[in-house]
């Protein structure tokens, strides 16, 4: 029953959270080898994503590596889903103190009233903290890198807004994003992060649609 309690306040926590970003994988600091998580996002558009991060010992590294990957599916007015891949790796560890890297390429589409878009994208973040078994705090830095970004304005954009309306294939830049991250491990089992970030332009100008990033993630280990 203890349990269930645990798994209902979770859940309640990630429903009440307005703006969140589904960007930061669960903490590596536990000895878990099998993990699935649960998140939302705003990259592009509020998103439910579903994952599973593994963990295995690389003997030349002489440290853990984790893998994961993850599926997320709009949960607004927009029609949107993306894919992501991506890996975890400590590249330094003295005690509790760690400096952990995390890289990840993600592809997506979103449908919208006056667009359609399709993108790519590879993003790399650094999280420099304290990680013991049960909770960890560190401050993060990373960048996200759109390499494809192919729009194209729909039927009703054009008759509404610009019939000559020009469609675009290309990238749009980069995101930067500096934030606070940290974690608890509930019975060995239940895992809640959660991630305050700031994003800003590659001209480091602040994002005035969505100046701060909240994420909240729950995870299970198996």
């Amino acid at each position: 029953m203890k349990n269930i309690y645990i798994i209902i306040i979770a859940i309640v926590l990630l429903v009440t959270v307005n703006e969140l970003s589904a960007q930061t994988i669960i903490d590596t600091g536990s000895v878990t080898n099998n993990r699935v998580y649960l998140s939302a996002g705003i990259y592009p558009a509020t998103m439910l994503s579903f994952g599973y991060e593994h963990k295995f010992d690389i003997s030349f590294l002489k440290r853990p590596v984790s893998v994961f990957a993850e599926v997320g599916v709009s949960i607004t007015n927009f029609k949107g889903s993306e894919l992501r891949f991506g890996g975890i790796l400590p590249v330094f560890e003295k005690r509790n103190f760690k400096i952990i890297n995390t890289l990840n390429v993600s592809a997506g589409i979103l449908s919208t009233k006056n667009f359609d878009s399709k993108r790519s994208a590879i993003a790399d973040e650094v999280a420099i903290g304290f990680y013991r078994e049960a909770s960890f705090i560190a401050i993060t830095a990373g960048y996200k890198k759109i390499y494809l970004n192919k729009i194209e304005h729909t039927d009703y954009y054009r008759e509404t807004y610009h019939e000559d309306a020009v469609d675009s294939n290309k990238g749009t830049g980069g995101i930067f994003m500096f934030g606070l991250i940290g974690g608890i491990t509930i019975e060995k089992k239940y895992d809640i992060l959660l991630v305050l970030k700031l994003p800003f332009t590659e001209k480091f100008n602040s994002y005035d649609s969505s100046p701060v990033h909240l994420n909240l993630m729950i995870g299970y280990s198996l």
